[in-house]
């Protein structure tokens, strides 16, 4: 009798603590980190936050405004996350949404810098554990679309989306 009266005891305190848990770690405030850095292949990489490829970027770039949209499939991507590099190329952006580093979410990462070209990607919020390594390249922003063009360029932007 005492081992069935045990049994249901320990699964209500497992259940318990593992909702404590679930609970603390969907509270707990997550930052995407990372570096902005020159090259010449702009683009966006995901690296663990001990990967060698740290120790060896190239030139950083100060004062470049990073945002993070979420959904960015969406017509109204929300943005959950702006900030900017400091002196040394890096950044730590507060996300503040439900399940970020946990679960998958879909984020589009700009990155925004005078002198330099736009940097925009799409991935998914890396975990705590990740870094970010955003190139940029030095030049003129291409602008999204020329006046009197929209509709060319909404086809164009749709044309892949269209062949599924």
């Amino acid at each position: 009798m005492g081992i069935h009266l045990f049994r249901p005891r320990l699964a209500v305190g497992m259940t318990l603590t593992a909702i404590v848990l679930l609970t603390a770690a969907g509270c707990a405030p997550y930052r995407l980190q990372g570096f902005v850095v020159a090259g010449d292949q702009p683009g966006v990489e995901v690296l663990g936050k001990n990967d060698p490829k740290l120790e060896e970027l190239g030139p950083m770039v100060p004062g470049v405004g990073i945002e993070v949209l979420l959904d960015p499939h969406r017509l109204s991507p929300k943005k959950i996350g702006r900030g900017d590099t400091d002196a040394d190329g890096a950044f730590a952006i507060q996300i503040d949404e439900s399940g970020a580093g946990l679960l998958i979410l879909d984020i589009e990462l700009i990155a925004t810098r005078d002198g330099f070209a736009s940097v925009r990607e799409r991935l998914e919020l890396p975990s705590a554990s990740k870094r970010v390594v955003v190139t940029i390249q030095r030049g003129e922003d291409r602008p999204s679309f020329e006046a009197g063009n929209i509709l060319e360029d909404t086809l164009r932007d749709a044309e892949p989306y269209l062949r599924e």
